[in-house]
C-alpha cells in the first residue's frame, strides 16, 4: 500500500480563492422530469443525513443543489460536516496570503470577530457563492465511479472544475490517522468512511476531509514548504524568470480581461448541441529534479548547478540544430534570462505547455480508460511533447504499461520503430535494440497539483543533449491531442463522452466543438470551418480520440519541430464517404501566400479497392495461404504510390482483443506477423468506410530553425463532409529506406 505522510503545513496551502473561481459553462440542468417518491437523488441522499449538512449548504450556495438533483449519472464525494469545519477553519487561519501572490486574506471568507465560535453553517454562510462554486465542483464528477474503480495505484479522476483532477490511492501504514489504513485516499488527506452508496442520479462517497487541491500557481507551489526537497531547482526557475510565466492561467486579452469565445453552429450533423469551451484555460507540467538527485550529481546549490550547465550547454551547438540555423551565441554569463543562456534553457526543458497529472502524459491503460483502452499486442505507449527549450523535443515513454507502469524522459533504444523480425516490433537486448539511455526516471508516487498545472519529481538529470536527439531518430507519431496543448489543459484530452455530457448540460458528449481562433497552433482561412474534437470512444483512432474539420474545411496546423533532417511527412486517415477531395500546402508560417501545394488533390473518399492510384490488397493469413508474406510485398508496392496501411498497435476502441505482446518463433520468420493478420487491429481491418490508411504527404528535409504549417483546404463544397487530423508521422529517410531492417508494423 502508498505509504501516505501527512503534513499540516502542506495541508493549510491548499484552499481556494474566491476570485479565481472559475465561470460555469454548464448550461441548467433540465429538470421537467421529477423523480417518483420512492427513488433517492443525491441530493435527497445528502439532505437525509445530518453529518452532511455543510457539505450541502455548499453545494446551494454554489448553485450545484439542482444538479444533484436532477436526472443524470454524477459521483459526489461528501464530506462530513467535521470535515468541512476543520477545512474552513484552515482556510480563514492562513496567513499565507501575507506572503503570496495569489491569495486572499482568509481565502476570501468574510472576517468575523467571533470565527471561533461559530458552528459550521454558520461558517459555510461567510463564504462566497463563488467559493462554494469552487469547492462543490471539486467534490462532483460528471459520470459514475463505484470505489472499486478507484484503485490505489495513482490514478486521477476529473472532477467538474474544468482541467482538476483528484488524485486516489490507498492509505499506508503511515496514515496520519491510523483509523484510516487500508481506506481509499482523496489526494492523500481525504478517506472514503462509507463508499457506493447507490442513488437514481449517480454514487455518493462519504468522506473524511474536504480534498485538499492548491490554489497556488505552479511557480507558488514551488516556493511552499510541502516543496522545500526541490530548493535548488526553485532558485534556478526563479533566477531565469520563468516564474512570471507560470503564473498563466487563462488566455487573455491586450487589455488584460479573460478571453471569451463564443461559437454559433456548435451542433453535430445530427443537430445535437455540442459542449465547446467558452474560455481557455493555461496549464503547465514542471519536471523537477529533488535535492538530493542534485547532490548526487555534485550539484549542492545554485552556483554548482549554473557550473553544471555550462558544461551541458556550452557546446550544444554539436547537436542542437536551431542554434546553428539561427546563428545563436550560447551564454554561459549571469544574464540568465537570456533563452539561451545556459541555466536558462536547463530549465526551459523542464517545461511543458500543457498541463497533465501522472496519469495522462501517456495514454495509460488504468480503470478510467479500460472502456476504450486500444493498444494492440503488447505496444506501449509513448508521446512527443514540445518544451519551452526552443523548438526540442521531449519524449515520454512508458514501460510495462498492464503492470508498473515505469515512465522514463528519453529513454533511447537503438533501431526502437525498426525490426529484423517480421510483424514484430523492436524489444531490448535482442540483437537488433540495444538500450543506450534508460532514460530520466519520474517518480509516480510524488506529483503535486496546482492551480494552473502539475510538478512531476524526477529520479535523474534531465537534459536536452546527444542522447535527447538520439532517442528521437526514429519514427515519431505525434497525437493530435499531445500538440494541440489546449485539448489537454482544457481537461479534453482522456475526457469521456459521461463527463463532456455533463459539460454540456446531459447534452451529447461523444465530440467537442471549438471556435476557430481556440488554438494557437491553428489557422482557419475560410470562417465556415469547423472545427470537432471526439473525445476518447470507440474510434478507429490513435489513443481512442481525434481531432477533425468538417464543412467546407480550410485550415493550417503548425506542425511540432523536429531535429533537422530528411523526412517522410505522413497523415492517417479513413477512407470514407464524408472524407473529402483536399489540397495539401506547406509553408514556413501561416500566412496563405507563404503555402505551397504538395502534389495533386488527395481524394480520401477513394475506395482503395477500385483506385489503382492506391493499390491497395487485402492480406491474405498465412495459416490458409502458405505463400503469404502477410502483406510484406504489397505493403511496399502501396509505399511506392504514396500510401501504407494503418500501424497494427491500436485497434478501434473497446474492439482490442489482444493486449499481449507477440510471440516469436525463430523457426518461422511469419509466426508473430501471422498473429497480426485478422486481428482486431487497425492494421488488419478491411473493407471501404472501415479500414484506416496512412497518406505520404511529403518526402523533404526539415530544420529544426524553421516553422511548418500544414495546411488542408476542402476543394468540395460540401457541407457533408469531414477531415480526420488523428496524428501526423514524421520519419528520418534512412529510417524509411534502411536495407537491413524493415519499419515495424506499430
Amino acid at each position: 500500500m502508498n505509504k501516505i505522510i501527512f503534513n499540516i503545513g502542506k495541508m493549510l496551502a491548499f484552499g481556494c480563492v474566491a476570485v479565481m473561481c472559475l465561470a460555469s459553462c454548464n448550461e441548467e440542468p433540465d429538470g421537467s422530469d421529477l423523480f417518483s417518491a420512492d427513488q433517492k437523488t443525491i441530493a435527497e441522499l445528502l439532505r437525509d443525513r445530518s453529518d452532511l449538512t455543510a457539505f450541502y449548504r455548499i453545494l446551494e450556495k454554489g448553485g450545484f443543489d439542482k444538479y444533484m438533483g436532477t436526472y443524470g449519472e454524477y459521483t459526489c464525494f461528501a464530506p462530513v460536516n467535521s470535515g468541512v469545519n476543520s477545512y474552513l477553519d484552515s482556510l480563514y487561519n492562513d496567513e499565507s496570503y501575507l506572503i503570496s501572490r495569489n491569495k486572499l486574506k482568509h481565502n476570501g471568507i468574510t472576517e468575523v470577530a467571533n470565527w471561533n465560535t461559530l458552528d459550521v453553517i454558520a461558517k459555510v454562510n461567510l463564504m462566497t457563492d463563488s467559493l462554494c462554486d469552487d469547492i462543490a465542483r471539486f467534490h462532483l464528477s460528471g459520470e459514475k465511479h463505484m470505489q472499486v474503480d478507484l484503485d490505489g495505484t495513482g490514478t486521477t479522476w476529473t472532477t467538474m472544475k474544468t482541467g482538476r483532477s483528484i488524485r486516489v490511492g490507498t492509505f499506508g501504514e503511515d496514515a496520519y490517522n491510523p483509523d484510516y489504513i487500508g481506506f481509499t485516499s482523496l489526494n492523500d488527506i481525504s478517506a472514503i468512511t462509507d463508499g457506493d452508496i447507490e442513488a437514481i442520479n449517480g454514487i455518493l462517497h462519504i468522506c473524511s476531509h474536504v480534498i485538499p487541491r492548491s490554489d497556488r500557481t505552479t511557480d507558488d507551489q514551488l516556493r511552499v514548504e510541502g516543496e522545500k526537497d526541490l530548493s535548488i531547482f526553485y532558485a534556478a526557475l526563479e533566477a531565469t524568470g520563468f516564474t512570471n510565466q507560470l503564473m498563466a492561467e487563462k488566455k487573455l486579452n491586450a487589455d488584460g480581461t479573460t478571453k471569451t469565445y463564443e461559437l454559433q453552429k456548435h451542433e453535430d450533423r445530427d443537430g445535437n448541441s455540442l459542449y465547446y469551451p467558452k474560455e481557455c484555460m493555461i496549464k503547465w507540467t514542471v519536471f523537477a529534479e529533488t535535492d538530493d538527485v542534485f547532490r548526487a550529481a555534485g550539484i549542492n546549490n545554485l552556483d554548482d548547478l549554473k557550473a553544471k550547465c555550462a558544461e551541458w550547454y556550452g557546446n550544444c551547438g554539436a547537436w542542437y540544430d536551431y542554434v546553428n540555423e539561427k546563428g545563436i551565441r550560447i551564454s554561459t554569463g549571469d544574464d540568465y534570462t537570456n533563452p539561451f543562456n545556459v541555466l536558462n534553457m536547463f530549465v526551459a526543458y523542464h517545461i511543458l505547455r500543457a498541463g497533465m497529472p501522472i496519469d495522462r502524459i501517456v495514454y495509460e491503460k488504468n480503470k478510467s480508460t479500460d472502456a476504450s483502452w486500444n493498444f494492440c499486442f503488447g505496444y506501449e505507449p509513448q508521446e512527443y511533447f514540445e518544451t519551452m527549450l526552443p523548438n526540442t523535443i521531449l519524449k515520454v515513454w512508458e514501460t510495462n504499461p498492464k503492470t508498473t507502469k515505469n515512465l522514463w524522459l528519453n529513454r533511447y533504444l537503438t533501431n526502437n520503430t525498426l525490426t529484423s523480425k517480421l510483424g514484430l516490433f523492436g524489444m531490448p537486448n535482442d540483437g537488433d535494440h540495444t538500450l543506450i539511455f534508460a532514460g530520466v526516471p519520474v517518480d509516480r508516487e510524488n506529483s503535486v497539483e496546482t492551480l494552473n498545472g502539475y510538478i512531476h519529481r524526477i529520479k535523474g538529470i534531465l537534459k536536452y543533449d546527444q542522447n535527447a536527439k538520439d532517442a528521437l531518430h526514429e519514427r515519431l507519431r505525434f497525437d493530435s491531442s499531445t500538440f494541440l496543448y489546449e485539448l489537454i489543459n482544457n481537461g479534453l484530452r482522456g475526457a469521456t463522452p459521461a463527463e463532456v455530457s455533463t459539460l454540456n448540460g446531459g447534452g451529447n458528449g461523444d465530440r467537442v466543438a471549438f471556435e476557430n481562433t481556440f488554438f494557437d497552433n491553428i489557422v482557419c482561412y475560410n470562417p465556415g470551418t469547423l472545427l470537432r474534437f471526439n473525445v476518447m470512444g470507440a474510434w478507429r483512432a490513435h489513443n481512442s480520440d481525434q481531432f477533425q474539420g468538417w464543412d467546407v474545411y480550410d485550415f493550417a496546423i503548425k506542425l511540432p519541430h523536429v531535429p533537422t533532417g530528411e523526412y517522410e511527412l505522413r497523415i492517417i486517415y479513413p477512407p470514407m464517404a464524408r472524407g473529402g477531395l483536399m489540397q495539401f500546402y506547406l509553408g514556413n508560417s501561416s500566412k496563405q501566400s507563404d503555402m505551397v501545394a504538395i502534389g495533386i488533390p488527395f481524394d480520401a473518399c477513394a475506395n482503395p479497392y477500385e483506385d489503382a492510384t492506391i493499390g491497395y490488397e487485402d492480406i491474405v493469413n498465412r495459416a490458409d495461404d502458405e505463400t503469404s508474406d502477410c502483406g510484406v510485398e504489397s505493403d511496399q508496392r502501396m509505399h511506392v504510390r504514396g500510401y501504407m496501411r494503418a500501424p497494427a498497435s491500436f485497434s478501434r476502441g473497446t474492439y482490442n482483443s489482444v493486449t499481449d505482446p507477440l510471440s516469436y518463433n525463430e523457426d518461422d520468420i511469419y509466426s508473430a506477423a501471422s498473429q497480426i493478420i485478422g486481428s482486431t487491429s487497425c492494421r488488419s481491418e478491411t473493407g471501404y468506410g472501415t479500414m484506416m490508411l496512412r497518406r505520404i504527404i511529403t518526402t523533404q528535409r526539415f530544420e529544426q530553425g524553421k516553422d511548418y504549417w500544414l495546411r488542408i483546404k476542402n476543394l468540395v463544397n460540401d457541407t457533408n463532409l469531414g477531415w480526420s487530423f488523428d496524428f501526423v508521422e514524421l520519419v528520418p529517410l534512412d529510417i524509411v529506406n534502411s536495407q537491413t531492417m524493415t519499419e515495424d508494423w506499430y
